[in-house]
């Protein structure tokens, strides 16, 4: 069980966002967040700072909800800066790295927006296919064991994957019989 600390934590985080049930509008928030934490970390040039990246943009998420700022705006503007800042400063193939987790950034930021702003069940499949695509880049990131840690990656793939199946589950049990 030690050594699958990262699968147990990604399940205590899935937990913890499914008490009230599953919401599309929290699980586009959380792709937003992992998007910008692998951002952050390819930016960093450390994989290990994912996990530091995890914190700041929860910080930024509970700052922005304090100042009464859109925290959704708060962390889309935090991934653009990364962006910017890592496509000027990085060499080599670490620019690369940059730029493919800031093209990803801006796919599961478009997706998780566009869930966010959209009627009750387009909101649930976008933001259920945001969570899935990011499962998707959570197995590639493993395997490759780049850009971020494959604890990161292990926990964030069982919070994604978990977020997908509630969203599709409640989705599909409200539908007539």
């Amino acid at each position: 069980m030690m050594a699958r600390w990262p699968a147990a934590l990604g399940l205590l985080a899935l937990l913890a966002n499914l008490a009230d049930g599953a919401d599309p509008h929290v699980t586009a928030m959380i792709i937003i967040i992992a998007a910008t934490c692998y951002l952050g970390a390819a930016v960093l040039g450390s994989r290990r700072s994912v996990w530091v990246m995890v914190v700041a943009t929860s910080a930024v998420v509970v700052l922005a909800s304090v100042a009464g700022l859109d925290p959704t705006a708060a962390l889309i503007a935090m991934g653009i800066g990364l962006a910017v800042f890592g496509l000027i400063s990085a060499k080599g193939s670490r620019r690369r790295d940059v730029g493919v987790q800031a093209l990803g950034f801006l796919c599961y930021t478009a997706v998780g927006v566009a869930a966010m702003m959209s009627a009750p069940v387009p909101t649930i499949y976008l933001a259920a296919t945001a969570a899935i695509g990011h499962t998707l880049w959570d197995v590639v990131h493993f395997i490759r064991d780049k850009v971020v840690t494959r604890s990161l990656a292990e926990a964030c793939f069982v919070l994604d994957l978990g977020l997908a199946v509630a969203l599709l589950v409640s989705a599909w049990s409200a539908l007539p019989q």
